[in-house]
């Protein structure tokens, strides 16, 4: 110190101060390695305990340069972040918002990519929106599991951030996380699990993902990821977040804005719609006064129908309500009766028009509720349609002309009081009934055949209006008891009837329809002993089983009258046949054809195996095991009759019944058949054409 003193009273220089020097560098803005420099020449010069103090002035220019650095950083970040809000502001497309937010939080992290992924309101899955960086084909629009993520709970805090250094190497557990509490660690695992495809298609390791939410939803999650291990600073995660804060506001406003976008332009497609209708409407009111005016003139169909052939640019005719023709003007295409039944009824239920496949359109024309016909219309232009408001005016017009040619009263209802009065009465019908009958020109001396039909469609309008074309379609009647459908129509021949109205009634309603029908010879007085035959028919049919078909009284023979007594058919089957039904579903083994050969031989293996055209030897094996499945006992008369007898039930079953797997109407309909049934369906299907080969 005394060298000290004596220098400094010397009047020389001050001795240069390291600490002066660094304090210069760091208000000077100097970079780290300056101060460093400046540090090490005054330590090598400097004394031991005053290199103490150097080392500690050295650590302190440091951590002030590092703050420098750190604050001018951040003021560069909160720099672009304005800037990115500012880009934001602007209205977008949400797909442009995403973009711009996934390629934002790219450069202010400096990663190697950026992903926006937004959860599914329909499906539950978190979808990768937006991508920005380089990254493969499949990355956009990869899609993770629902609830992979996790989501904001009602009334819970939304998920918090969630980073990792490296994810391909993060154990089964939560991974470490900087910047992030670990109070969440399921949250943490869960990001984990739901990006590990992800991440390893990308062979991503350092990933930092903060939640897109708005005060109300949580929308999903913005991540960035590097390829490197990286550990992201505190700093970086508020960033991040304030940048994804901002970024799910502009997504919500993108959003409303592009459902307003839609909204006005269905708005605006609306409005053209209603400003076209209006216009044909008033158009159509006009020429409906004139129309009208026309008919109360006394226009002809004809005439009415060659305006408006003229007018909607196409040929128009005209059915009555039983399908009957009435009036045409130009070519229409000839359609199918079951297909205009369908095209007319549906037209009747919608009330609009509908089309046939052929392009020929359908209006029902009512007054007050009561069909009066069809309008049929067959543009000139094939697939264009027609001026509705125009076609209607029309069908109106036409309606009024039906109805003034039409008598107030209704005939067919009378017709079908008649019938219901017929099959109620029991024994002969009073000659009150056969005086109804001779009034309505009801000619019931010919033959006449009943038909009982249970529909499977529970549309019991849709029914009764087929019912009612069709009865007068063929000068019959038609009438509903105890919830089954009744015919009476002309003819001698119940089971061409009864398949008619089954395929019919199924085609037009779409539903599988079980019928019966037996024939009426001596008019009135047999027309209720034939209603009995046709459902004692009926209820065979459904102890049978046999769904969906249709069949006469006289088909059935001894087993019609025997089968409507309510007996157990299937469980006789059943318990009868049971164990060679299974072995022959099971195996595709032909035991049941079999037994039936053996029975038809009268017990001779040999005759059995030449009518099966099968070895001896083959038909011995079988009938051991038959007698392993049915018992030693089998063959006693006791038991062999009652075999014969469920073979006989078990083959007509068969062959009443309808493929496996198909409707009345022939389209498929697995549900039909209960398990087990179709398999042996099938065998016993096998069984009757070999037996009618051998035969």
């Amino acid at each position: 110190m005394a060298g000290e003193d004596a220098h400094t009273t010397g009047g020389g220089s001050p001795p240069p101060d390291p600490l002066l020097d660094l304090l210069e560098l760091l208000a000077a803005g100097a970079p780290a390695h300056a101060c460093d420099r400046l540090l090490a020449r005054a330590r090598r010069s400097a004394r031991p305990e005053d290199r103490r103090r150097l080392d500690h002035a050295r650590h302190l220019a440091r951590e002030a340069t590092g703050h420098a650095v750190r604050h001018a950083r951040r003021e560069a970040d909160l720099a672009s972040l304005v800037d990115t809000a500012r880009e934001l502001a602007h209205p977008a497309r949400p797909q442009a918002a995403l973009a711009l937010l996934t390629r934002r939080a790219r450069l202010l992290t400096a990663t190697d990519l950026a992903l926006a992924v937004l959860h599914d309101e329909e499906t539950g899955e978190a979808v990768v929106r937006a991508a920005d960086g380089a990254v493969g084909a499949g990355t956009q629009g990869h899609r993770i599991p629902a609830r992979a993520l996790p989501t904001a709970a009602a009334h819970d805090d939304p998920p918090g951030p969630f980073s990792t250094a490296d994810l391909l190497a993060a154990p089964a557990g939560p991974p470490p996380a900087a910047g992030r509490s670990t109070a969440d660690p399921a949250g943490a695992a869960a990001h984990t699990a739901a990006l590990g495809a992800l991440a390893h298609a990308e062979s991503l390791h350092a990933v930092l993902g903060v939640p897109l939410r708005t005060d109300e939803k949580h929308l999903g999650f913005l991540y960035v990821a590097d390829r490197a291990v990286r550990h992201f600073t505190p700093d970086e995660v508020a960033l991040l977040r304030s940048l994804a804060d901002l970024g799910a506001g502009a997504l919500t406003t993108a959003r409303l804005l592009a459902r307003a976008r839609t909204a006005n332009a269905e708005l605006e497609r609306a409005g053209t719609r209603a400003r076209a209708g209006l216009r044909d409407a008033i158009e159509a009111r006009g020429a409906q006064d004139d129309l009208f005016r026309l008919a109360l003139d006394g226009i002809g169909l004809d005439e009415l129908l060659t305006r408006a052939a003229r007018e909607l640019g196409g040929a128009v005719g005209v059915h009555g309500p039983a399908g009957e023709h009435l009036a045409a003007h130009g070519r229409l295409p000839r359609a199918t009766a079951p297909e205009l039944d369908r095209v007319r009824l549906n037209a009747a239920t919608t009330g609009i028009a509908c089309p046939t496949a052929d392009g020929t359109w359908a209006v029902p024309l009512t007054v007050r509720s009561e069909d009066v016909g069809t309008l049929l219309f067959h543009p000139d232009d094939p697939g264009t349609e027609p001026p509705e408001q125009l076609l209607l005016a029309h069908a109106r017009t036409v309606s009024l002309l039906l109805t003034l040619r039409r008598s107030t009263a209704t005939e067919g209802q009378i017709r079908d009081d008649l019938l219901e009065d017929l099959v109620s009465c029991d024994g002969p019908p009073p000659e009150r009934l056969l005086a109804r009958a001779r009034r309505l020109s009801a000619d019931l001396d010919r033959p006449h055949v009943v038909v009982v039909a249970r529909p499977g469609s529970p549309a019991a309008p849709l029914v009764d209006g087929w019912a009612g074309v069709h009865a007068r379609r063929h000068r019959g009647m038609r009438t509903v008891r105890d919830g089954l459908l009744v015919l009476l129509l002309p003819g001698d021949d119940p089971a061409a009837r009864a398949e008619e109205v089954r395929a019919r009634l199924a085609a037009a309603t779409g539903a599988p329809v079980t019928a019966a029908a037996s024939v009426s010879p001596r008019g009135a007085a047999t027309v209720h002993r034939a209603h009995r035959e046709a459902v004692r028919c009926l209820e065979a049919l459904g102890a049978l089983d046999a769904g969906g078909v249709s069949a006469a009284a006289g088909d059935l023979g001894f087993l019609g009258v025997l089968l409507a007594d309510d007996h157990d058919v299937p469980g006789f089957v059943e318990r009868t046949l049971g164990p060679l039904l299974d072995h022959d579903a099971a195996r595709l083994s032909c035991l049941v054809e079999t037994l039936e050969g053996w029975f038809r031989a009268a017990g001779s293996p040999s005759r059995a195996a030449e009518l099966l055209h099968v070895h001896a030897n083959t038909v011995s094996r079988r009938l051991e095991r038959i007698t392993h499945l049915l018992g030693p006992g089998w063959q006693r008369p006791e038991q062999a009759l009652e075999l014969q007898l469920a073979l006989r039930l078990h083959r007509t079953r068969a062959l009443l019944a309808p493929a496996p797997g198909t409707t009345a109407s022939g389209t498929s309909a697995p549900g039909d058949l209960a398990p087990g049934t179709a398999a042996r369906t099938a065998t016993a299907r096998t069984a009757t054409a070999r037996t009618a080969a051998a035969r």
